[in-house]
């Protein structure tokens, strides 16, 4: 049942016993998206995680076993092992946090809204990430002479990249953050509607 529904069955009804049924299923849909929004938030940094991890030690591997330094490729390892160990402290913090909240709907709903905002900040923040990893990666090709059309598709690749970043960032998670806070703010206007009593009704 959707939040505007359930609103309009109160305001219909009119009666105490009829808002703790809807105040059930209203809170059941808010944890959903609790937790929705948890898990978007823990595959998000377990990708960027991992893809870091692995990516450093595709740089780092090679260089140990050709004894071949590149300034620019152990620059971009430690920027991506650095930006790994941070999100890892930024999930921990999270995790520790997420909790904090009160067992209600309004505290739930504080609670999806505090992992979305965590989101749009992780996103935003990815996309400075990769600007430094263009660099990184554009200095490394041209050190190893490599040709130009070869750059340039590097080029395109990284410039569709942050574009569909931009994308998922409008479209999905500053988007959810949005519903969220609009869901809060309705939630609240219904809190603060003033039920008419059964004398008002015999008025």
């Amino acid at each position: 049942m959707e939040f505007e529904e359930m609103k309009k069955i109160w305001d219909a009804q009119n009666g105490q016993a009829m808002y703790a049924i809807d105040e059930t299923a209203l809170h059941n849909r808010v944890i959903n998206k609790k937790q929705k929004a948890r898990r978007t938030a823990d595959l998000t940094e377990k990708i960027f995680i991992a893809a870091n991890f692995i990516a450093s030690a595709m740089i780092i591997v090679p260089t140990i076993i050709k004894n071949k330094v590149s300034v620019s490729g152990i620059l971009m390892a430690i920027v991506m092992l650095v930006s790994a160990g941070y999100i890892i402290h930024r999930r921990n913090k999270r995790l520790k946090t997420q909790d904090n909240f009160d067992e209600s709907i309004l505290g739930d709903l504080d609670n999806a809204i505090a992992t979305a905002d965590y989101q749009v900040k992780f996103s935003k923040t990815s996309r400075f990430y990769l600007l430094s990893v263009v660099v990184l990666s554009m200095t490394a090709l041209l050190e190893s002479g490599t040709p130009w059309w070869v750059l340039a598709l590097v080029a395109v690749f990284f410039f569709v990249t942050y574009i569909a970043a931009r994308w998922e960032h409008r479209t999905f998670y500053a988007s959810q953050k949005r519903d969220l806070r609009a869901m809060r703010e309705k939630l609240v206007n219904m809190e603060n509607e003033e039920p008419e009593s059964p004398i008002d009704n015999m008025i």
